[in-house]
């Protein structure tokens, strides 16, 4: 038999939206669009591999309740899949995964959609065999690793086998980003070495953190934490049980992030520091870019004017400019220099510890508590405005 053959895709984030500027096609939010896009382009060269088998190993949406038009670039792409004949499984990640068991999912909407693909979107995980494969998968969706006691996997002797997750390696070096809020770290016993390919998702960079066991990376940059990611995803050959895979990366072209080397301002006035950007704009030679600049040592009215002629003149050289300094509020969050997307749950239990000597300990549990309970319904309120969306596409 020739070697199974398997595309490993994750994080497609259907649905993400930033910088409101609008595509000039349909209206909608343009980097909405961008990661439609992104997900597109991977279906069709999915289509031109050959493959036995297509694993999405979590965060389909960005949202937990996602808009329609990003279920609607999931059906559409997600169909075409079906309709060649190929197997796909999907599980679910922390950004998939409702907060309360009780407030459903989307998959349960999307499994009739798609009645070929196999969903493992729930709370528990799933041992499914493909018997003309040879191939046995245990999926463990994000819903089962927020259990009080951890999964348990066990590959079956005689077949290959492939357990597909959703969280972080223990000990993983985490560049450009701080923890989420919800994510989950899988145990060591869950990496066992005799799967012989371990599909992992959440971490937006593509890379192999144990022997038998890659991520496969985003399809689109969703922030500065990903700058450096290169989208893309799998392609997975598994010649028997026992036998290491071999791995290809397929990378494809998206909407570029570049920051560009800081500006010092003092001494100078808001015309002369917005020159020296749009000369380092030009130079970058990249239109269609994401880029950011820190101004540094400029005061802030000198900052502002030179914010606004940026904003009208930067747009001949990139598709969005994003102007920062070190007073920016999220300064004191970043890491060296460089402002990050702050968990906002990580801040506040930050913000509670810095201050627990001066509390009472029955105070600063309370406060903990419930400030968390009201962070989190916040974002679920936020979630629910976020699903009104493009409503319209």
């Amino acid at each position: 038999m020739r070697p199974v053959r398997i595309a490993h895709l994750s994080d497609t984030h259907l649905g993400y939206r930033a910088f409101y500027k609008a595509d000039p096609q349909t209206g909608r939010n343009q980097r909405s669009v961008d990661v439609e896009r992104a997900y597109e382009t991977v279906i069709s060269d999915i289509l031109t591999r050959d493959v036995d088998l297509v694993i999405h190993s979590g965060d389909v949406f960005h949202h937990t309740r996602p808009t329609y038009a990003a279920m609607r670039a999931f059906v559409r792409q997600t169909r075409r899949l079906e309709e060649a004949g190929l197997p796909v499984l999907v599980i679910a990640g922390n950004h998939d995964t409702p907060r309360l068991r009780a407030s459903g999912s989307v998959f349960s909407v999307l499994e009739l959609a798609l009645p070929k693909v196999r969903f493992v979107t729930g709370y528990d995980q799933e041992t499914i065999p493909y018997e003309s494969l040879n191939l046995v998968v245990c999926a463990v969706p994000h819903g089962r690793l927020a259990e009080p006691v951890p999964p348990t996997v066990f590959p079956e002797p005689g077949a290959i086998n492939v357990l597909v997750t959703h969280g972080l390696v223990p000990n993983l070096e985490i560049r450009g980003r701080q923890r989420e809020l919800g994510e989950e770290e899988l145990t060591e016993v869950m990496l066992d070495p005799e799967f012989d390919y371990i599909a992992l998702g959440h971490y937006h960079e593509a890379m192999k953190p144990r022997q038998n066991a890659w991520y496969a990376g985003s399809t689109e940059r969703m922030g500065w934490g990903d700058e450096r990611v290169q989208p893309g995803y799998w392609l997975v050959e598994l010649s028997g049980p026992g036998q290491p895979p071999e791995v290809t990366r397929v990378p494809i072209e998206t909407r570029p992030m570049r920051t560009l080397p800081s500006v010092n301002g003092e001494g100078y006035d808001a015309r002369d520091i917005a020159d020296r950007v749009l000369e380092m704009l030009e130079d970058l030679g990249q239109p269609d870019a994401i880029a950011r600049v820190e101004l540094r040592h400029t005061p802030r009215p000198i900052r502002l004017e030179a914010e606004r002629i940026l904003r009208n003149e930067a747009q001949k050289f990139v598709w969005w400019l994003q102007v920062y300094s070190p007073a920016d509020i999220l300064a004191p969050f970043s890491r060296g220099g460089e402002p990050i997307s702050a968990d906002i749950g990580e801040m506040f239990d930050a913000f509670v510890t810095e201050r627990e000597k001066e509390y009472d300990p029955a105070f600063a549990a309370a406060f903990r508590q419930r400030g968390r309970r009201a962070l989190e319904e916040a974002m679920r309120e936020a979630d629910a405005a976020g699903a009104t969306e493009d409503a319209v596409a």
